[in-house]
């Protein structure tokens, strides 16, 4: 089959060997799949990503250097069984699923070296895993399904009561899922702070109420968030030194939602949280049952994803759409679909 392999951030298109179904597990074709900003981190910083998921058992997924078949946000629709299947699906039925293998030792889709994911013509899935894609969603929103039950898994996590108000620190696609899943929970207001502005522009579509350009602005002042009795922060960003940050500028007893995934040895100083006592909650992924959940609401319209997707690129397309989501100005989503020819926008 073609697939666009990553090697230490070089990116190419060859033909590799079609993946081959084992015990319970199937045969699918990518549909649809997201560039994640955990693929771009992949490909920028191979060497800390490998690193570091080395040194803590593969949290971080990447332990190789050889090259990869990324891509662990899809659709795809089911072409054959393999051996000791049940065979409830039918043939090409457009399927969603964890992006994980099953075996003695799950293998992660997309990171692991034998284990293809989206950015190639076929994968190999679990058939445990599976989860039919309702009718009328399109694979494009369905491939959705995984970013989206990210940020529905950190707003699960912060226990909000609803009377909160909510400061989210960066509008890229972990921040715009988290807006999103804030919106359909009825949470407000929502205050969204980037230096992007056409990333400001995402969070407006996606559900918050305020947005706040950080280089002019202090998200902390905003109007909305001094009258607050509680303030929850969601910190999107992921770089050393935003943690600290986030410390000096929140009041009081915050709460704070680490969502963005810093790989470098970064700092914060605990007397500042200690003398606010702030509360910090660290957050990763999702449960399967949050997956399934954020299938059936985008299904439902409850997480309304069509505004994210900026793109669909085919498999020669990818380098290309890698170096163009360096720039946050453009894109919230560009989708890989193998069979397509060229980009659209």
């Amino acid at each position: 089959m073609q697939a666009a392999l990553m090697e230490r951030g070089r990116i190419w298109v060859d033909e590799v060997p079609d993946p081959i179904p084992g015990d319970g597990e199937v045969l699918v074709k990518t549909a649809a799949c997201g560039i994640c900003g955990s693929d771009l981190h992949a490909a920028l910083h191979t060497e800390d990503f490998v690193a570091t998921s080395r040194e803590v058992g593969g949290a971080f997924k990447l332990t190789s250097f050889d090259p990869v078949v990324l891509g662990h946000e899809f659709s795809a629709e089911l072409v054959d069984y393999g051996p000791n299947c049940r065979r409830t699906l039918p043939i090409g039925q457009l399927v969603c699923s964890l992006p994980v293998l099953l075996r003695d030792r799950p293998l992660s889709v997309g990171y692991a070296t034998d284990t293809p994911g989206g950015f190639g013509e076929y994968m190999r899935l679990s058939e445990r895993l599976l989860l039919p894609v309702p009718a009328g969603t399109s694979a494009q929103a369905a491939a959705l399904t995984e970013p989206m039950a990210v940020g529905y898994h950190a707003v699960n996590k912060a226990r909000l009561r609803g009377d909160e108000a909510v400061l989210v620190l960066g509008c890229g696609p972990v921040g715009l899922a988290v807006i999103t899943a804030l919106r359909a929970a009825g949470i407000g207001p929502i205050v969204a702070s980037d230096f992007s502005p056409g990333r400001r522009q995402f969070a407006l579509g996606q559900g918050a109420t305020t947005i706040v350009d950080t280089a002019v602005e202090d998200p902390f002042a905003a109007t909305e968030l001094r009258a607050a009795k509680e303030l929850v922060v969601f910190e999107c960003v992921g770089i050393p030194g935003m943690l600290d940050q986030v410390f000096v500028g929140a009041p009081q007893n915050a709460r704070i939602v680490v969502v963005g995934v810093c790989l470098q040895m970064d700092h914060a100083r605990p007397l500042i949280a200690i003398n606010k006592e702030l509360n910090v909650q660290y957050v990763l992924g999702y449960s399967a049952d949050e997956f399934a959940q954020s299938l059936q609401l985008i299904s439902d319209g409850a997480f309304d994803v069509g505004g994210l997707i900026t793109a669909e690129v085919g498999l020669a397309g990818v380098s290309d759409a890698f170096a163009a989501l360096r720039s946050p100005e453009q894109h919230a989503k560009i989708l890989v679909t193998p069979g397509a020819k060229s980009a659209s926008s």
